[in-house]
């Protein structure tokens, strides 16, 4: 697959850039897809909701009339589930655990999917680098990425780059992840996807077929 390729100012160059076909041009599988996304959003998901049940809800320790004789329904307690005020027949507990798994097989398929389906719709380009010039400023990463502000942006870096974090967490359409932190919901979850050249290594050595990356080439 051949994508836009920017310079460290975000200006576009000539020659297109040659991404690996196994990472950016594979199958793309939806239901993995879905599978991927329902599980991060699952895991996502926190167990605060608690709700008490009969045993649980204050007073009800008397049988209100007996048993026998009286022409009404046999009632043991206030507190029944059927009663207002009750207990709550199998509701939510904060012991409950929502998290979801999926194999590690089956999670790389979905990524590699996922980044195959946005450069297919022509959302994925690649920049050799972004030079902040050892400055952390807001002002000089918009203006470097000054066309990719109107709609969501992933940003795609090698390594852990303080500079670049500061400079972007006021820029509301930018997120910033490294490689080891992309998943399925993440890359969907956006328009357009920059990668810094020097994360492409580590996103064919986790993603990619080969066990051993090959050197990148560029082509007119």
């Amino acid at each position: 697959m051949k994508v836009a390729y920017f310079d460290k100012k975000g200006k576009i160059k000539k020659e297109k850039f040659t991404l690996k076909d196994d990472v950016f041009n594979a199958e793309v599988n939806k239901i993995l897809l879905t599978l991927s996304v329902n599980a991060y959003l699952a895991n996502q998901r926190q167990s605060t909701a608690n709700t008490k049940t009969r045993g649980e809800v204050r007073g009800g320790g008397k049988k209100p009339w007996k048993q026998k004789g009286t022409g009404r329904a046999r009632v043991g307690s206030i507190r029944s589930p059927l009663w207002r005020g009750g207990g709550v027949t199998f509701g939510p507990k904060s012991t409950d655990n929502y998290r979801k798994e999926l194999p590690k097989k089956m999670t790389k398929t979905a990524i590699k999917s996922s980044l195959s389906l946005k450069t297919q719709e022509g959302n994925v380009v690649v920049f050799q680098d972004i030079d902040l010039n050892q400055e952390a400023k807001t002002k000089g990463l918009v203006k470097i990425l000054k066309e990719f502000l109107y709609e969501k942006t992933l940003l795609i870096q090698a390594k852990n780059n303080s500079a670049l974090l500061l400079a972007s967490r006021n820029i509301k359409n930018i997120n910033v992840k490294g490689v080891n932190e992309l998943n399925t919901y993440t890359i969907l979850n956006t328009k357009k996807i920059i990668i810094l050249e020097e994360a492409l290594e580590q996103i064919y050595k986790f993603w990619g077929n080969d066990k051993k990356t090959k050197k990148i080439t560029k082509s007119k």
